[in-house]
């Protein structure tokens, strides 16, 4: 079995750097990739998103991915993020019940983030819902800004199940700062504590860090790579949404993923900080049935028509040739 499950792994991380490459266009976006599909009934699935995207269906083939957020509560104020800013809806955590009704309804899904906007681990029950999706079977993937990361957090973080965690890290030293009102010293600390006792373990935790670019960040790319990539097993940057008319239909509409709020609405995408497109609610209904439900087919057939409405009309991504756009 492990001969095989290499095998696969191989095959799968060279088919999807090849699509990354030459058929996205995007190359720096293959390890994420590979991540996300890493056997070859995910890199399928995958495909056949694509292809109902390309197709233009107002269906899609198959949902894979939840994001799930458990809270929208933050414990930092962020230069570029609406939680502190111009998030207007009420904040509240998702209920462990609800949790554990989109795990059990959705045994097919592939892996989850428990994860949207805010701080995942000012959550207190956000360990056992860790423990919960993972115990079912289901890969799990979590983002922290790292500001609560003591010895105590990093063992539950370790034992908890989860397979890997992304650190929010915007820029290095005074620029961090600047962005995110942290000491940008006590950040890495806590970060590289974390490694320390994960790799004490021997635990097959994986760490990343991500930077959102923006113009504060920008000029810090080629440094924030040398800081971080001798330290961890992935870094990435993303560039942060701005407004700017969209042409062109989004493939994230077809990509094989729902987005929870807190209090169950299931809204179009991540960019959708406020909720104001939601298409369903998850204390009501099956994901699989609100992901092809009838609003969630009118807005697929909107955007095929180049009809953009609500949130979709004016989104856009920051422009750098550092980094690629995401939704596109």
């Amino acid at each position: 079995m492990k001969i095989f499950s290499r095998a696969e792994n191989r095959i799968t991380r060279f088919l999807v750097g090849i699509a990354a490459k030459y058929y996205l266009g995007k190359p720096d976006v293959s390890e994420l990739l590979q991540i996300k599909m890493p056997t070859i009934g995910s890199v399928i699935n995958a495909a056949l998103n694509e292809l109902f995207f390309r197709l233009g269906l107002e269906r899609g083939y198959k949902l894979t991915t939840v994001n799930l957020e458990v809270t929208n509560h933050c414990n930092i104020k962020c230069k570029m993020c609406p939680v502190s800013g111009s998030m207007q809806r009420e904040k509240g955590f998702m209920s462990l019940g609800l949790f554990k009704k989109i795990i059990d309804e959705n045994p097919r899904i592939e892996f989850i983030l428990p994860f949207q906007w805010g701080e995942p681990f000012l959550h207190k029950e956000i360990f056992e819902m860790v423990k919960y999706a993972s115990n079912k079977g289901i890969r799990v993937m979590l983002t922290s800004n790292a500001t609560l990361l003591n010895d105590q957090m990093c063992n539950k973080i370790i034992d908890s199940g989860l397979e890997r965690i992304t650190f929010s890290v915007d820029g290095v030293g005074s620029t961090y700062t600047a962005i995110r009102g942290v000491e940008y010293s006590a950040i890495k600390n806590n970060i590289l504590l974390l490694k320390k006792i994960r790799d004490a373990k021997k635990s097959s935790l994986k760490i990343d860090i991500s930077m959102v670019i923006f113009e504060d960040t920008e000029q810090e790319v080629e440094r924030f790579f040398s800081e971080w990539k001798p330290l961890v097993d992935r870094v990435q940057v993303i560039p942060v949404f701005t407004a700017m008319e969209r042409k062109s239909p989004c493939r994230e509409l077809w990509r094989g993923i729902a987005v929870v709020l807190w209090d169950g609405k299931v809204t179009v995408c991540c960019a959708d900080y406020d909720g104001r497109m939601f298409y369903g609610n998850a204390n009501e209904q099956k994901l699989v049935d609100i992901w092809n439900g009838q609003r969630m087919r009118r807005l697929r057939r909107e955007h095929r028509q180049r009809k953009f409405s609500g949130i979709c009309k004016n989104c856009g991504e920051y422009e750098s040739r550092q980094v690629s756009k995401r939704f596109q």
